[in-house]
């Protein structure tokens, strides 16, 4: 709720999102730049948009056959700033837990049983077919 507060005061959505071109491209002034990045800090939403829209600017690219303004070919955020602006980056794995582990355990409990009673099986056929009165005495007479 506090962010929504916050960034009502910096800007509007919709002026925000008015400026994302200027602002991928560098040319909005210093001011408005700095009042588009703490805005975006604070709005997920305007913060998703402006993902999209760097999104498609690069599918363009790859589709136009004319070169696009190298502000935008070239145009790199440092990683601090990045990870402010997208907050899906900002995800993070959850913390491995027991309640995570047991299908795995689970999985390797039931592997190693099938493995020791297929082993069982294989020894007991083995002793069926091969104890000592299967065999035969055959003594050769020289």
């Amino acid at each position: 709720m506090l962010s929504r507060i916050y960034s009502k005061q910096i800007g509007s959505c919709e002026w925000i999102q008015d400026r994302f071109s200027g602002y991928v491209d560098g040319i909005i002034g210093e001011s408005e730049r700095l009042q588009v990045h703490e805005h975006l800090k604070y709005c997920d939403l305007c913060s998703d948009e402006l993902d999209q829209f760097c999104k498609t600017l690069s599918l363009l690219a790859d589709f136009r056959e004319e070169c696009m303004p190298a502000a935008i070919q070239n145009y790199r955020l440092p990683r601090s700033t990045f990870v402010e602006i997208f907050p899906s980056i900002r995800k993070e794995r959850p913390p491995l837990t027991l309640d995570m582990l047991f299908p795995y355990v689970c999985a390797f409990i039931l592997l190693f049983v099938v493995l020791s009673t297929w082993d069982m099986r294989e020894k007991y056929d083995f002793h069926q077919r091969y104890n000592a009165s299967n065999y035969v005495e055959v003594v050769a007479k020289i």
